[in-house]
């Protein structure tokens, strides 16, 4: 009798579900992290245009802010269009809120805030619709103060032609309209003028410099040991004074940064005398020291020395040769002049010099009182006078930007 064996089949169990359901989950996984890359890549392209465009708008105001010719109005402004034009061309990466510009003059500094709103893309299943990043620019200016003052000859010899003297009142507006924001605007530029012939109109603060409450308002150089140093004037230090010592109709300006005071001063140069040029030099450095703060009104006190924040420069310009001095002992007018310089110098104060149409003796002791010898500028007619005073002023604006 034949056995036929039965064989027992396995349970058989249809897991295709539950693959199904691993593979979806598997690939939701998969489109989220592609999602997540993608918005993030747009994430950090929004970030890098907005950062790039805030940091053009911070420098731009920064450097306005620095050079102190616009309000504060004017440099949100300035800020405003350059972090439009420096966004990305078309740029589709967000919605970007309004522009934030703080300014702190008193630290020179200026801060830049924006945000750009990005919608997401295939994160949004996950519930993420759009995300907002902030970025933040801050500029400090670290520019310069300018004090200068700008001692110019008015002698005789100016008037010869008479379109000298219409030269140098030309080129020394120039430069103040190069230097100084219109009125009423703030400004980090603070300017000088010491006009001189056979000697230096005091002015106001004649009494100060000599001890006497009635005079014309000449003065000459003074005597003793401060009579190469910057000793405010008081006892024992008075500047010399004769009622006939001729004297200039234009009197010392002390620093100040109205552009209508200084332009008015320098249209009634007129010129006449003989050629005493130490004293205007010395004047000059009287203009910038902090040791005559007490001698000149508040608003035109001179900064301490503070060659980190402050550039102190003397313009010494001349057609001629210096010819006239007055207290025995003290040596020659261009002698004196060559020590006066060298002693500013060696306080700090730069000097600029300018020979207009001089002759050989001049131009050795411009040469000898400049800085160096690109501090000295040589002029042989009126455009060159100008064209000297504009590269001045232009030098004084690139330390002003630079340091």
């Amino acid at each position: 009798m034949a056995r036929f064996n039965t064989l027992k089949a396995p349970f058989a169990s249809d897991d295709r579900g539950s693959v199904t359901f691993i593979f979806a989950l598997l690939m939701l996984v998969v489109v989220l992290a592609a999602g997540a890359g993608i918005d993030y890549a747009r994430m950090l392209h929004a970030r890098f245009n907005l950062a790039a465009a805030a940091d053009a708008a911070a420098l731009a105001a920064g450097r306005a802010l620095g050079e102190g010719t616009r309000t504060d109005s004017e440099i949100k402004q300035l800020a405003e269009a350059y972090f439009r034009a420096n966004l990305a061309e078309g740029h589709d990466f967000g919605s970007i809120g309004d522009l934030s510009v703080a300014i702190d003059r008193e630290t020179g500094r200026v801060t830049v805030d924006a945000a750009v709103n990005v919608p997401m893309t295939l994160t949004r299943v996950a519930g993420f619709r759009d995300v907002e990043i902030p970025v933040a620019a801050e500029s400090i200016s670290g520019q310069h103060e300018i004090e200068l003052a700008m001692v110019l000859d008015v002698t005789g010899s100016m008037g010869s032609p008479a379109s000298k003297i219409a030269d140098l009142r030309h080129a020394a507006n120039g430069l103040v309209e190069q230097l100084l924001p219109d009125d009423g605007r703030p400004s980090r530029v603070r300017v000088a003028l010491a006009p001189y012939a056979a000697s230096v109109n005091a002015g106001g603060v004649f009494t100060a410099a000599t001890g006497r409450r009635t005079g014309t308002g000449c003065v000459f150089e003074r005597g003793g040991a401060a009579r190469f140093r910057e000793d405010a004037p008081s006892s024992g230090t008075y500047f010399g004074y004769d009622k006939d010592v001729a004297c200039p109709s234009a009197a010392v300006q002390p620093l100040t940064s109205s552009k209508r005071t200084l332009t008015a001063q320098i249209d009634k140069l007129r010129a006449s005398g003989q050629t005493a040029g130490h004293i205007g030099t010395a004047w000059g450095w009287y203009l910038l020291s902090p040791k005559w703060a007490s001698i000149w009104p508040n608003d035109s006190r001179p900064e301490a020395y503070q060659p980190s924040k402050i550039i102190k420069a003397v313009l010494l310009m001349t057609d001629g040769e210096f010819n006239t001095q007055y207290v025995s002992g003290n040596g020659a007018s261009a002698t004196q002049a060559r020590s006066l310089c060298t002693n500013m110098k060696d306080e700090g104060i730069i000097v600029y010099s300018v020979g207009f149409m001089a002759g050989s003796a001049a131009e050795r002791l411009l040469k000898d009182c400049a800085t160096s010898p690109a501090h000295y500028f040589p002029a042989s007619n009126g455009d060159a006078l100008k064209t000297a005073f504009n590269a001045i002023g232009q030098s004084l604006s690139n330390l002003h930007l630079s340091q």
